[in-house]
């Protein structure tokens, strides 16, 4: 069986390792791993956690195939689709209902970390990963927007009180994205069950990287690029590559608190607002319309702020929500 903490120094290898093979399911999980000439730091990154999140599946692959052993002082471990399961079955021909739960069992695999060798099918994909995860040095989950998102390019650290924190807000800032988000246990992205929050339990500092529009299927790349030069940037400040990190000009941290928007009336939803846009309070963000064109409600801004989310349906019913914002704090001083 092939395992990738095995591949040795000066080495390049990538294959799939079997996660559960019998009569009534097959699962596999691909890993591909770089070990430099030089020992140094264990990077790993995951892409596909939500399996439709497309550029983190992207930019994983993509970290394997330019790195060469030659060129680290320490090893990368890129696992570019985690729920293989997921992304075979979000087909055209198979299509789920929602993208985040396991074919097999319907479990959300963001819940179920560290996972259990003896559970259903994503408690042992969960513990596949995890039994590698914890022999690394730093992790970073590479995301960016599921099927219905249009989101916000940002990292995520976990808080957690401990002296972990440090390092984690290092990471979150050196990656270089314009925004960091700092989360505690109790949001539902960082709390007990999660990869990151179960990573940073077991002493792994980790964080999320999000980059990319869910909804578009064919990844975009500048949104793919984001992770990949992020994650490079890691590299050169923890001496895994030669080179010195790219300081983004303005970096600054979110605030916590998430205000949503919800749409008051039935009918098509206009966004004049997207992912990244700088709000005004009061500020006109949507309409809702009839099927002639006419306005039955306009949609503002309740906050001063920026929008982390926008929900790209179409049709809306009273409720649905059409929007996740953010206030925005001090800078990073990075």
């Amino acid at each position: 069986m092939f395992r990738p903490l095995d591949v040795g120094p000066g080495s390049k290898t990538f294959e799939y390792v079997t996660v559960e093979d019998n009569l009534a399911v097959t699962v596999k999980m691909p890993f591909g791993v770089v070990n430099g000439d030089e020992p140094g730091p264990t990077l790993m990154v995951t892409g596909g956690l939500y399996p439709t999140e497309y550029c983190g599946v992207e930019a994983a692959s993509r970290l394997y195939g330019m790195l060469q052993p030659e060129q680290l002082r320490g090893r990368l471990i890129s696992v570019p689709v985690v729920n293989m399961h997921g992304f075979q079955w979000r087909t055209r021909w198979l299509n789920l209902r929602s993208s985040g739960l396991t074919p097999f069992d319907a479990k959300n695999i963001n819940n179920v970390f560290p996972g259990n060798e003896d559970g259903t099918i994503t408690d042992r994909i969960a513990h596949t990963l995890f039994k590698v995860l914890k022999a690394c040095d730093m992790h970073v989950d590479l995301r960016g927007g599921d099927l219905p998102e249009s989101h916000l390019a940002h990292t995520i650290q976990l808080r957690v009180g401990g002296p972990i924190d440090e390092k984690t807000g290092e990471m979150a800032k050196v990656f270089g994205l314009e925004y960091v988000l700092p989360g505690t246990p109790e949001i539902g992205h960082t709390s007990p069950g999660t990869l990151i929050h179960e990573a940073v339990k077991a002493g792994v500092p980790s964080i999320i990287s999000e980059a990319g529009l869910g909804y578009n299927t064919q990844p975009k790349e500048k949104y793919v690029r984001l992770h990949v030069d992020g994650t490079l940037n890691l590299m050169k400040h923890y001496g895994i590559l030669e080179g010195e990190p790219v300081k983004p000009r303005n970096q600054r941290y979110l605030d916590m608190e998430w205000v949503g928007v919800v749409t008051p009336r039935a009918g098509v939803f206009q966004a004049a607002a997207d992912q990244g846009d700088v709000l005004a309070a009061d500020q006109l963000i949507g309409r809702i319309t009839d099927l002639d064109g006419s306005t039955l409600a306009e949609v503002t801004s309740p906050i001063s702020g920026v929008v982390h989310t926008m929900y790209p349906q179409r049709l809306v019913y009273p409720g649905d929500r059409l929007y996740t914002l953010l206030r925005i704090g001090e800078s990073t001083g990075w």
